[in-house]
């Protein structure tokens, strides 16, 4: 060992335009798919590259700046491929002065909405980062670059990144009826995505292959008789076999008190897709409920399925 100085440290992520700041540890796998070459009468004696990436890991600070930064696809994208018309670079900015670059990055995992006081307001999200396709492997920048470069100037805004209290509003006028939660609510994107391969490049593109968008709370005041009209199990809004148990409201989570800056939330229309009541000494009356968007018809034409809304910042 010749030298005390050992490479540590936090780091910065760039993309597409958008610093990301963390909470926490930024991870990078270095991700190579293996086949294993097996001899009948040795066994196994090799293993063969099919394919090669990296997967980038981390959770953002939160800053509240562009919805599109952290998700870049939405329902019209569904069996479309997800990754930038141009190769758009990953680059990990270490606080040591050393700057590692991906040639191209695709968000593969969209962040959870964590929206409260005591969490968030992002859970992880994930990259998949690519080699350049036109260079071949033997050249020495094709998937990765590590050089000496410092950032450029940058500043994290924590007020960007607000926390304020939520609460549910289900419904609109005289009708709409406020929810509060006990832990706050996750709003998860719910994407899949699958690889799309070469055999002479292996993985060169993602495609958007589902969304199951869904908002997940703990309702807190809810009586028994209200949380069980919202499941359409009887009664006259009831939803017979066969037929849809959609609510017909509109189900809103944003910033419980007016003025305060935070994420919103919008289904057009809902349904819930699972939840129970509790009976027990030290339980709550209600666990977690998971309400989903439903496809609401605006003169035949399918409205939104759902909507993301940040702050504007002056």
């Amino acid at each position: 060992m010749e030298t005390r100085v050992i490479s540590e440290g936090p780091a910065v992520v760039a993309w597409n335009g958008q610093n990301y700041y963390t909470t926490g540890t930024v991870t990078l796998t270095p991700d190579l798919k293996l086949r294993e070459m097996v001899s009948a009468y040795y066994g196994p004696v090799d293993r063969r590259v099919t394919d090669k990436m990296f997967t980038l890991a981390f959770t953002p600070f939160g800053e509240l700046t562009s919805a599109a930064k952290y998700f870049p696809f939405g329902p019209a994208d569904i069996g479309r491929l997800i990754a930038p018309a141009a190769d758009t670079p990953i680059v990990i900015y270490t606080a040591a002065g050393e700057k590692i670059t991906i040639p191209a990055g695709i968000v593969t995992r969209p962040p959870q909405l964590i929206l409260g006081t005591d969490r968030g307001p992002m859970g992880e999200m994930q990259f998949a980062g690519l080699g350049d396709i036109a260079a071949e492997d033997a050249a020495e920048d094709t998937h990765y670059k590590i050089e000496t470069a410092a950032i450029a100037a940058h500043t994290l805004n924590p007020d960007k990144a607000p926390t304020p209290a939520y609460k549910a509003t289900l419904g609109t006028g005289e009708a709409a009826v406020e929810i509060d939660s006990e832990e706050g609510f996750t709003f998860d994107l719910g994407a899949s995505v699958t690889p799309r391969a070469v055999n002479r490049y292996g993985t060169v593109n993602f495609k958007l292959s589902a969304l199951n968008p869904s908002v997940a709370f703990t309702p807190f005041g809810l009586s028994e008789s209200a949380i069980m009209e919202l499941w359409n199990i009887q009664g006259a809004g009831a939803a017979k076999l066969g037929a849809s148990n959609k609510l017909g409201r509109q189900l809103v989570i944003g910033p419980a008190n007016d003025g305060d800056k935070g994420v919103t939330v919008t289904f057009p229309d809902c349904q819930i897709q699972s939840g129970s009541m509790l009976f027990g000494a030290s339980d709550p009356r209600h666990g977690q409920y998971a309400f989903t968007p439903a496809v609401k018809l605006a003169a035949g034409v399918p409205a939104a399925l759902y909507t993301v809304t940040f702050p504007t910042w002056s």
